[in-house]
Parts: C-alpha cells; sequence; structure tokens
C-alpha cells in the first residue's frame, strides 16, 4: 500500500498564502477520501506544513499536489525538494485547476497529473483496470503509451495529455464525506471557512459571443432556446458558460448530493470545533433543481429553484445544535440573480438572516453581459439584491474589470450602477480582475493599453475601495460576534479575529490566551477597506485551548 501526501498548495502563489487565509476548500479533502476509499493511505496537510519539511517527506510514497495557475511556482519549490529528499524514487501527482494549464504542466516535474473531475478517472484506473500503485500507473502508461482520459503524464520531458475526464456520473459522486480530521493541520481551523459541497457543476450553458481565439456565436440559439440536451454541445464549438469560467467546462450540468450527506459532514466539522461552514455552489438555487427536468440541467433560469429541496436541507442544518446555540454559522457561496424572486429570498432570509451571500453582477453593461456569456441583465442582479436584503441577507456582490470585449462605455456603467449597490444595502463589492483560464471561450487575453480605458479603470477601482471603506465605517458602533484565530504578525499586541457570520477582519488588542474562543466585540475604528479595530465586550465561549 502506498502512503500518499496530499498538499493543499490551493492561493501560495510563489510559496506564501496572501489572502484568503481562512479559507479550506472542498478539492483536497475530498481527493484525500477518495484515496483512502480506494485502499491508499493519506493524509492531507496544507502547503505550509510540508515545505521544508523533510522528515514528514521520508514517510509517503506518493506526493499530491493541488494547486491553481496562479500557484505553479510555488508547487514547483514543493516539487523540487520532494525529488531532492526522495532521490527520484518517490511519485508526484498533480490534480486541481493548475493542471488544465499546458504551461504549467510543462514547467513542473511530475509523473502523473489529473485533469478535471478524479471521480470517473479514478474509477477506471483503481476498480476497472485494478491498479493499486500510482508508481504502476505511471509505468504502464509509458511503457504502452495508453493514456486514460482524464490524466497527463510527462514522458522524457514531454507533456502527454489524455484529455479533460468525462463529467461523473452521479452513482460516481458523493459516495465519501472529504476528509474531516485533516482539517486540524490547517492553522487556525477553528476559525475558517469550511467550504462543504452541495452541488457540482453549472446550469449556465450558455455561450459568450465571441472566444479570443478567434470563433464566433453563429446564433443558432441552441444554447438558449433549444433542448435541455442539445444545449451541451455548440455547433462552432465555444466552450459552455461564462467566458471567463471553466466550471461548465469541467464540472458539467448540476448534480446535488444527498442532503443526509452534507448535514452529516457538517455534524463532523461542528464536533471538530469548525464555526465557519460554507455550502459551496457555483449555484446554490440549482440544488436539486435538476429533479424538475427530465433532461441534464442546462438552462441557468428556468426551471425555478426547488424551494421544498432547499428548504428542507437549510431547516435541518440550521437545527444543528452548534447552530440553534449560536456557536457556529452556515453560510451560502453563490446565488444566480435570475433564480431569485420573493419566494426564494424569504426562505433564504428565514433560515440564514444576518449571513452574507454572494452575487454576482461582473458588469451593469448588459451588452457586455450578453458577449460574456451572462444569463442575466445588470437590472436582474440589482432586483435580487433588493429582495435579499428585504429579507435580511448581507449581499456581497462580485464585479470583475480587464474583461476581454470591456469599452469605456461598459466600464462607466458599472461605475454608475454603485450608488445604487450602496442605497440597496450591499454590504461588500468583491472587485477582482479577469485572469485567463485554460481551455476557456477567453483562455487568451490581449492587455486594453489604451490610456482612457485604463483612466476608467482606475476609476473602477478607487469608486470601489471608497465603497467598501465606507461599508467599514457603518460598522462602528456596531457589536460583532467573533472566532479568535490567532496573533496579528504585523503588530503582537493584536489578535486577528474573523466575524462568525462573515464580514472584515476585526483586530483586537487582547491577551492570545483568548485564541480559540468566541468573543463579542465593539468596532471602534476603520484601518482599511478590509480592516476593522475592535474591543472586547464579553467572551461568549471557548472551541479549544491553542498552546
Amino acid at each position: 500500500m502506498e502512503k500518499v501526501l496530499v498538499v493543499d498548495a490551493n492561493a501560495r502563489l510563489k510559496g506564501k498564502k496572501l489572502t484568503t487565509l481562512d479559507v479550506v476548500g472542498v478539492g483536497p479533502r475530498l481527493v484525500t477520501a477518495l484515496l483512502k476509499y480506494y485502499g491508499f493511505e493519506a493524509i492531507l496537510q496544507p502547503y505550509e506544513n510540508v515545505l521544508g519539511n523533510k522528515n514528514l517527506m521520508k514517510q509517503f510514497d506518493v506526493l499530491a499536489v493541488s494547486f491553481m495557475i496562479s500557484d505553479t511556482l510555488a508547487v514547483e519549490k514543493l516539487l523540487h525538494q520532494w525529488r531532492k529528499v526522495k532521490d527520484k524514487k518517490g511519485v508526484v501527482v498533480l490534480g486541481g485547476p493548475g493542471t488544465l494549464s499546458f504551461r504549467a504542466l510543462n514547467v513542473l516535474d511530475f509523473d502523473l497529473a489529473f485533469l478535471g473531475e478524479v471521480e470517473y478517472t479514478f474509477y477506471e484506473i483503481f476498480y476497472r483496470k485494478g491498479f493499486k500503485l500510482f508508481r504502476e500507473i505511471t509505468e504502464h502508461v509509458a511503457d504502452e503509451n495508453e493514456i486514460p482520459s482524464g490524466t497527463a503524464i510527462k514522458k522524457k520531458n514531454q507533456v502527454i495529455d489524455g484529455g479533460l475526464a468525462p463529467w461523473a456520473p452521479k452513482d460516481l459522486l458523493f459516495n465519501v464525506i472529504p476528509e474531516v480530521n485533516d482539517v486540524r493541520n490547517y492553522p487556525f481551523f477553528w476559525a475558517c471557512r469550511i467550504y462543504v459541497e452541495a452541488v457540482r457543476g453549472c446550469s449556465n450553458f450558455r455561450r459568450p459571443r465571441f472566444t479570443t481565439l478567434g470563433k464566433e456565436c453563429i446564433n443558432c440559439s441552441i444554447c438558449i432556446v433549444g433542448k435541455l440536451s442539445e444545449r451541451i454541445y455548440c455547433p462552432v464549438e465555444i466552450p459552455p458558460g461564462c467566458g471567463y469560467c471553466g466550471v461548465t467546462l469541467v464540472h458539467g450540468y448540476p448534480r446535488s448530493r444527498n442532503p443526509y450527506s452534507i448535514i452529516e459532514e457538517v455534524r463532523r466539522l461542528l464536533k471538530l470545533g469548525i464555526t465557519r461552514v460554507v455550502l459551496s455552489a457555483p449555484d446554490f438555487l440549482d440544488y436539486y433543481r435538476e429533479q424538475k427536468v427530465e433532461e441534464p440541467l442546462t438552462d441557468p433560469c428556468n426551471p425555478s429553484p426547488n424551494l421544498e429541496a432547499i428548504e428542507k436541507l437549510l431547516k435541518e442544518i440550521t437545527n444543528v445544535e452548534s447552530i440553534v446555540e449560536g456557536k457556529a454559522s452556515i453560510l451560502v457561496e453563490n446565488i444566480k440573480a435570475c433564480l431569485v424572486d420573493e419566494y426564494v429570498a424569504e426562505i433564504l432570509g428565514r433560515y440564514l438572516k444576518g449571513s452574507a451571500i454572494y452575487i454576482g453582477l461582473e458588469s451593469c453593461s448588459d451588452k457586455l453581459l450578453e458577449v460574456v456569456g451572462r444569463p442575466n441583465k445588470c437590472v436582474d442582479v440589482l432586483r435580487a439584491i433588493e429582495l435579499l436584503t428585504k429579507y435580511g441577507l448581507k449581499p456581497y456582490v462580485y464585479i470583475m474589470y480587464r474583461t476581454p470585449f470591456e469599452s469605456i462605455d461598459d466600464l462607466s456603467k458599472t461605475i454608475n450602477v454603485i450608488p445604487y449597490l450602496e442605497n440597496l444595502g450591499v454590504e461588500r463589492i468583491v472587485l477582482y480582475r479577469f485572469r485567463p483560464l485554460p481551455r476557456t471561450a477567453f483562455e487568451t487575453t490581449r492587455e486594453n493599453t489604451n490610456a482612457e480605458y485604463l483612466k476608467y479603470v482606475e476609476a473602477l477601482k478607487a469608486n470601489v475601495k471608497e465603497f467598501n471603506e465606507r461599508a467599514k465605517v457603518n460598522l462602528v458602533g456596531r457589536i460583532l460576534d467573533v472566532v479568535i484565530a490567532s496573533e496579528y504578525p504585523r503588530n503582537r499586541r493584536y489578535l486577528v479575529t474573523y466575524p462568525l457570520r462573515h464580514g472584515p477582519v476585526v483586530l483586537l488588542r487582547a491577551s492570545k490566551n483568548l485564541i480559540g474562543c468566541v468573543a463579542r466585540v465593539r468596532v471602534t475604528k476603520v484601518v482599511s477597506d478590509r480592516i476593522v479595530i475592535g474591543t472586547l465586550v464579553s467572551i461568549r465561549h471557548r472551541i479549544l485551548s491553542v498552546k
């Protein structure tokens, strides 16, 4: 039996995690559980626990690294150390979004990479073909020149790509509960947002009008009004979904997870001391929406959400003891505006009142939204935000800039909508820059260097920063429940805390003996658009003792 060291290198960039320090994703935990299911001895560690830890590396036969494209340099450092420690005897396996980049695979010294979802590929390799060791797989593939679908190998320094994995059928999905106990290996795990998968795949099979490689929509409208099963394929092979996103291409249409499996995972996490759980989905409102159609769910807006299934799940989870007692919180990751109506907002508000909820605006130019393949108009998002705030939710709104085909007029419309977002009660705008992703419609990009265009980009950034700072000022005087995570590395007199229901980092001047507690604090000062300072009101309870 091979011993596999699974490493979460996501968001480690050049070797250090600089943002989203409190996030633990689904992927590495799921892969760890699947490896155990197929007979491997596997343990999950975050990147920083492994880098430079030669004694840990010596205990394992296989290094399995999950990473994003932006983490290639960090992974390169880790693999270099692994090869030195194992003297070429240890196997290197790669997975995660980073493996979709041919450039990353060319740079990295690996033996086997998994491209896309692993459930079907694991089933083929470990069950149907009967492989018991990763070394067997790499040697067999190298000898036979037979590359399994969903994998790539490196042979004589050349990458041989077997293509994306097939979308896993539902009978192969959600058969294991992602690894729970190894969450304790992450720094301040008790304060982290732990993502729990509720839905795999996305229902947006609409296509962008253009690709950055020159393909152009022929206006057949199949992906908008065709039969649901017909929408999977495009006559001119434009990848499905938003042009900047690979979720639909890589993960296919929505398949929902059994509520009892979700609830069991949440219970185990809460028993471990986790305080913040995020129900993860490309669109939470797709949850069991596929039950309302006979074909694959490839329409992002019709039929309406399965409110019975959503309410059943939320009711069960919010009845878990730690949630009822206010010792932990449940958040929902993403929703699409076109699925939000009064009934949806009321149910979400009933069970998640006071919690953050993420919704994509991306731009307020309907022309640009159509070009990139978004399923809604700007007014749909504004209406959804109005309903969500009406029922007590705290909308966090995504806006993207420097998107391919974006014009000055598009940027201007987005800038002009910011005051409306403020009036509607948006809690925060999450502004992010477009980055090309391999195999998507926008997999290449040519930077727009027009001086006037760049002025509008800077104006958008400035307006968003000012918006977020004003939103933080509104927090001054408010009392928040926070989880105390760690000392603040820039000033050891302060502790880093995270609001239980999400919000800005709150710095608290208090004894480090309080790390591991849930506290009640009063916000007293705004430091930046991301950080505020608070004073201690009371200690609610201790989660665990931290040495």
